[in-house]
């Protein structure tokens, strides 16, 4: 092969493929994963490599992971695209950005992850258009989670571009990078005899007996192997004491033992470097002041760092080099490089913060809020993880316990609603709980939002958030802060309890408060009180909220402003931002609640598939995080796409089982959700009576009580169930009650509901027009379901009025609308009524004929809207012949215009097999 730049020995093979795949990565772009102990030379791999790249027209650029970053997102990958300024400016403004921002270079809002990631590759896609590059990437191992993704991101979509990556791990690492799919090389450590041509090459003044004993104790392993031999004498005696216990722990202990007798200033600026993490020339001479950086000479000259050819980055000889510097200093010396490092970084909240939180061993408030201040700096941004380990560290660092508790409440609360960490959620407020002072808003509110969604105990909840709401001052601003979380989670909790008793503190706190934003806790409260109290002032400027959450990644906002949207059904211009917030995000426990908008507007829009799949996918991620509570949202979601679709027994089961885990915990609103899907089904298979029994569970006709917006959703259902049962007074009472709410106004399909009841109830001789005006409001045909069911109500009462061709019209359009939902039991409802007016899907007519070929091809054709001269062109006919097949053909479906081919058409059974006809 010819190339051997630092007398690599006994791996041929390895260098061999390495070659191979700068061969390939300089054309098509490729990925290798270097495995292999410490030592044992996956380090040197990546140099020879790397130095091999370059000789053959490459660029190179480089990062490693650094295990004092490990919390910092995108740490690793910020040392790749600190390397490419250049590039980083000709970016397009929205991709720069991205990068920009996550990585704390500038600000703006939150990119998504797979923003930054489609922003990377970008960017190294950049710096390939000159000249192949190849990205090295040491000890991705303790490379940030958030870098981790990015580079296994990268490296699954580097085909057909000019790009390498190299990158080298250990294999009992915890959190392995994601390589299925990858080549890996697993590096071992060389036989006897390499180790032996290892030693003689290097250290050809030791005798043959001392090289033996340093191969059998090094066991294969390079760098021991080096270390060894080079603190050995000709005797055999090792400097410092005895020989190895392990070549991993004692190559450190060596290293350790050269950076030891480097010059006071050197060690300084080491330390400066181990701790900085990047490696920033400019950083690090800021730190150590003018003419700083010539204390780097000792370490140089002795190989132990080395300086990039830009003159931009210092590296570590090997990842061991800079955990020697570290182990080798005091306490003392590395809190005095991290506030040294953190004066450098104030341009870099995040960083700054992290800095100060290692050099600060004693409470400071001062500290403690930039600590505060970087932790939601990461929330905003989407690191959730971020945020939670800062906030524990500024309450640690806090002087006053009302600070301290405040701060971990607050990470409790994230840990639960945001990131989906119950376990660490439940471990912080058990550190609060152990605080014998009384309990804060913030406490309240981690401590009752755990409780309600864990085991669904919406009393606990609502005795610690009123007890502590009650305690706090009232506001003359809208709430904020704690307040509102508190607020917030009180209104969850009596949303899904649904009883007086919990609902009217709540409305008594609320008139204490000032108007608030739509998405605010109090709005919330308001709309979820009395939906048709709601003001067009209100609507409007939720509308323009949802407009907003196109550039929106605060997993809170987006969720909280989909929870108020969802009651006035506007969760399409939510949809974007809640499924960023599934998928992308990162956020557990603001996925679910997303999961649940997700699958309520695909209920909505009757796409009841994909809303079963997400109630699926809601049911199992609950399950599997302890989020019991809105896994019974999921179940009511499934019932209710089970009832649409003639399911019967897949619909009980989850009925069943909100009722057995809800009914105990007395939470009224998951087991009315039960009650509806049980009374949607029944009224689909005709069993009125049983759809009249479940729907009055919901309310009594008539009643339309506070706190229960179910009541808008069952009223068709308790309508319908109430006239064919013989109920007519309850029917029309409840149709006069939900016209008189006022929600008719708030959304087309409340619209769509109160038409549709006050056509149902009303008198013989206003019946069609009612209907009519149904069928005609604007935005009707976002509810396909709801539409169907309004022809098929008007067919029906058509049809018992004697109207039956009439009504053939209503109850076709009614069953090809049910057909296509997949809505069986109500396709076969109106399929019933049509047999019932006489129609039958048969091709005979009133005097028993069958259409004949021609003629149901020739009705096809005018049913589409083709003219008799359209037609006969298509069929090579005359337009004469065309117009006596439709003569024939309009009698033997029984229609008198040509209007009514479609649905007559529609009617007719399917073609049978040509074996059958």
């Amino acid at each position: 092969m010819g190339f051997d730049p630092i007398g690599l020995v006994g791996r041929d093979r390895e260098l061999a493929e390495l070659t191979m795949f700068l061969d390939k990565a300089a054309t098509d772009g490729a990925t290798v994963l270097l495995t292999g102990e410490p030592g044992v030379g996956k380090t040197a791999l990546l140099d020879a490599t790397a130095e091999l790249a370059v000789t053959k027209g490459a660029r190179v650029i480089r990062g490693s992971g650094v295990e004092y970053e490990t919390d910092i997102s995108f740490a690793g990958l910020h040392q790749l695209v600190a390397s490419l300024p250049h590039e980083l400016g000709r970016l397009p403004s929205p991709i720069r950005e991205a990068l920009e921002v996550a990585l704390g270079l500038g600000a703006g809002p939150a990119p998504k992850p797979i923003a930054v990631m489609n922003a990377a590759l970008s960017l190294f896609e950049e710096a390939a258009k000159e000249q192949p590059l190849l990205l090295v990437v040491d000890d991705l191992h303790v490379v940030d989670h958030a870098s981790r993704s990015a580079v296994g991101f990268v490296a699954r979509r580097l085909a057909g571009r000019r790009i390498g990556l190299l990158g080298a791990r250990r294999p009992e690492s915890g959190e392995p990078f994601p390589s299925t799919g990858l080549t890996e090389i697993e590096v071992t450590p060389l036989n006897d005899a390499d180790a032996l041509r290892l030693l003689s090459r290097r250290f050809a003044h030791l005798p043959r007996r001392v090289l033996s004993s340093v191969a059998r104790e090094a066991q294969g392993n390079p760098l021991a192997l080096l270390e060894f031999a080079g603190s050995t004498s000709v005797s055999g005696d090792r400097d410092g004491a005895g020989w190895p216990s392990g070549p991993g722990r004692d190559v450190r202990a060596l290293f350790g033992a050269r950076v030891e007798r480097l010059p006071p200033r050197t060690r300084d600026l080491l330390l400066l470097a181990a701790l900085e993490g990047s490696g920033d020339i400019g950083v690090l001479e800021t730190a150590c002041g003018p003419g700083g950086l010539e204390g780097l000479a000792p370490a140089e000259r002795d190989h132990l760092v080395m300086v990039a050819e830009n003159g931009r980055a210092v590296r570590f000889r090997h990842p061991l080099v800079r955990s020697a510097v570290v182990d080798g200093s005091t306490g003392e010396q590395r809190r005095s490089a991290h506030r040294r490092l953190a004066d450098v970084l104030v341009d870099q909240p995040e960083r700054r913060g992290d800095h100060l939180a290692r050099a600060t061993t004693v409470p400071d408030e001062a500290v403690a809020a930039v600590i505060e201040s970087a932790a939601e700096s990461s929330l905003r941004r989407g690191d959730a993880d971020g945020a939670v380990a800062r906030l524990r560290r500024a309450a640690e660092l806090s002087p006053d316990r009302a600070d301290r508790r405040r701060r971990l409440s607050r990470a409790a609360y994230i840990a639960a609603w945001v990131a989906g960490y119950l376990e660490v959620s439940h471990e912080i407020m058990r550190e609060v709980q152990g605080d014998p002072a009384a309990r804060s808003l913030s406490a309240a509110a981690a401590a009752g939002f755990l409780v309600l969604v864990t085991e669904g105990d919406a009393d606990t909840a609502h005795t610690l958030l009123m007890k502590a709401i009650e305690q706090a001052p009232a506001p003359y601003d809208p709430p904020h802060g704690e307040l509102e979380t508190a607020l917030f989670t009180l209104t969850l909790a009596t949303q899904f309890s649904g009883r007086q008793e919990h609902w009217q503190p709540l409305v008594d706190v609320l008139a204490r408060l000032p108007e608030a934003p739509p998405a605010a806790a109090a709005s919330l409260g308001r709309i979820h009180h009395d939906l048709g109290s709601v003001t067009d002032d209100l609507l409007r400027r939720l509308d323009e909220e949802i407009s907003r959450l196109k550039g929106q990644t605060d997993a809170d906002v987006v969720i909280r402003t989909a929870l108020v949207a969802e009651y006035f059904d506007r969760l399409p211009g939510c949809r974007e931002a809640v499924l960023r917030v599934i998928r992308d995000g990162g956020a557990v426990g603001a996925s679910m609640p997303g999961l649940i908008f997700i699958a309520v507007d695909d209920m909505y829009a009757s796409r009841w598939q994909a809303s079963a799949d997400a109630a699926a996918e809601l049911i199992a991620l609950c399950e599997e995080t302890g989020y019991h509570l809105f896994a019974q949202v999921g179940h009511y979601v499934s019932a209710m796409a089970a009832a649409q679709r003639g399911d019967l027994d897949v619909c009980h089961e989850h009925c069943r089982n909100i009722w057995d885990w809800s009914g105990p915990r007395h939470l009224r609103r998951l087991v009315n959700h039960a009650h509806q899907a049980a009374a949607r089904a029944a009224v689909g298979a005709a069993d009125f009576e049983t759809a009249y029994r479940h729907a009055t569970v919901i309310c009594a006709p008539g009643v339309l009580p506070p706190f229960n917006p179910d009541v808008e959703l069952s009223a068709p259902d308790l309508v319908e169930a109430a006239l064919r049962t013989g109920r007519h007074a309850e029917a029309i009472r409840h149709a006069e009650a939900i016209r008189g709410s006022g929600i008719a106004r708030l959304s087309s399909r409340m619209a769509l509901t109160v038409a549709t009841v006050t056509a149902m109830t009303s008198a013989p001789e206003d019946m069609a027009q009612r209907f009519e005006e149904a069928l005609e409001l604007p935005g009707a045909e976002q509810w396909p379901f709801e539409v169907g069911r309004v022809h098929l109500s008007y067919g029906e009462a058509l049809r018992r009025q004697g109207l039956n061709r009439e009504s053939r019209t209503q109850l076709t359009a009614a069953r090809r609308r049910f057909e296509e939902l997949g809505a069986r039991p109500w396709e076969a409802r109106a399929a019933a009524e049509l047999r019932a007016t006489g129609m039958t899907r048969t091709a005979r007519g009133k005097a028993g004929e069958a259409l004949t070929p021609q003629e149901l091809e020739v009705a096809r054709l005018a049913a589409s809207g083709l003219s008799n001269p359209q037609i006969a062109l298509r069929l090579f006919l005359s337009p004469r012949t065309v117009s006596s097949h439709l003569y024939r053909v309009f009698p033997k479906l029984g229609i008198t215009s040509r209007a009514e081919l479609r649905d007559a058409l529609d009617a007719l059974p399917p073609e049978p097999p040509a074996d059958e006809a």
